[in-house]
């Protein structure tokens, strides 16, 4: 574990972390010892470090886990195979934190034999992670969780989908998705092994597609906009020649109603729906933080269905972009 825990601290240090070995040590041990309490992460930090970790740097560690989008806070289970313990959060997969940073990890290992021990490092505590949090990173199997999760913990976990993936259907306040963490590069990727996607959004929104229209702004995007906007529109413009490279399998259309704060998706495999989330944004007027999201994974079939059917009738009253 010591070595495990001194593979993502400098990681975290590159992400900007104000404890990131307190940040480390938590997110290794949750990942370890699923189900677990904060006494027990403790005792397993003391072990090793004694005194110089104490219960407050590992609640401060886990704090920026969360507001990093590395860590989700759950509230409940149903129908579940898994009872959580005092600690209900989902870390996200290690080998996507790793991959996401391998060019600063390249900086902090130089030799070609210590970056491949880091790499080892990560495998194994994916190996856990697999275990502990299944397939999905839920640890569940079966049932449906409620939760808290911002928008990176969202865009990650959905990235871990894929290996299970050939279609998803979502519906999204569209800004978001070029504000945080940019995986277009992934994303082509994907679309070179197959992957359909249908994307329902809103007209205002859908104005971005077209730079003659002008585009209204919402009361709770003039903050975003004002920090994030440059990032925005130059991200916009790869993910519209995106779709053009892809038009054969991305559909894009868009309802008359500004769903501004609510997003859903529904993810297909080769047999069909296996995985739906709705969720709700809270909103707030603090650009330094993530967008937040309150809402349901689902893996029961009745209600995955139920979410497909509720966006296969929003998708048939949308329109294309040329009507608007």
């Amino acid at each position: 574990m010591y070595e495990i825990i001194r593979t993502f601290s400098p990681i975290f240090r590159g992400l900007n972390f104000e404890n990131p070995r307190a940040a480390a040590i938590y997110y290794v041990n949750l990942i370890i010892n699923f189900p677990t309490n904060l006494q027990g992460i403790l005792n397993e930090a003391q072990a090793i470090y004694g005194n110089e970790i104490n219960r407050q740097a590992i609640h401060a560690g886990r704090k920026e886990l969360q507001k990093m989008g590395i860590i989700g806070k759950t509230y409940f289970t149903e129908d579940s195979d898994v009872n959580f313990d005092r600690e209900t959060y989902l870390p996200v997969n290690p080998e996507i934190i790793w991959w996401e940073n391998l060019e600063k990890a390249k900086t902090y290992w130089k030799q070609p034999e210590e970056l491949a021990f880091r790499k080892a490092k990560v495998k194994d505590l994916y190996e856990h992670y697999l275990r502990n949090f299944k397939r999905y990173g839920l640890g569940i199997e079966t049932g449906s969780i409620t939760g808290f999760f911002n928008i990176n913990w969202m865009w990650r976990s959905g990235i871990n989908l894929f290996d299970y993936t050939r279609k998803v259907d979502a519906l999204s306040n569209n800004l978001e998705n070029y504000m945080g963490l940019d995986y277009i590069d992934y994303m082509y990727e994907l679309c070179r092994r197959g992957l359909r996607y249908r994307l329902l959004i809103d007209e205002n929104t859908g104005a971005l597609f077209d730079k003659n229209r002008k585009r209204k702004i919402l009361k709770d995007e003039a903050p975003v906009l004002k920090k994030y906007k440059p990032i925005i529109e130059q991200r916009f413009d790869r993910y519209r020649k995106f779709r053009e490279d892809f038009s054969d399998q991305i559909e894009i259309r868009f309802t008359s109603v500004a769903y501004t704060t609510y997003r859903q998706s529904i993810r297909y495999d080769d047999k069909g729906p296996y995985w739906g989330c709705d969720f709700r944004r809270l909103l707030s007027l603090d650009p330094n933080e993530p967008p937040y999201y309150l809402g349901t994974i689902y893996l029961q079939d009745d209600l995955i269905d139920h979410i497909r059917e509720n966006f296969e009738s929003a998708w048939e009253n949308s329109v294309e972009l040329s009507q608007i």
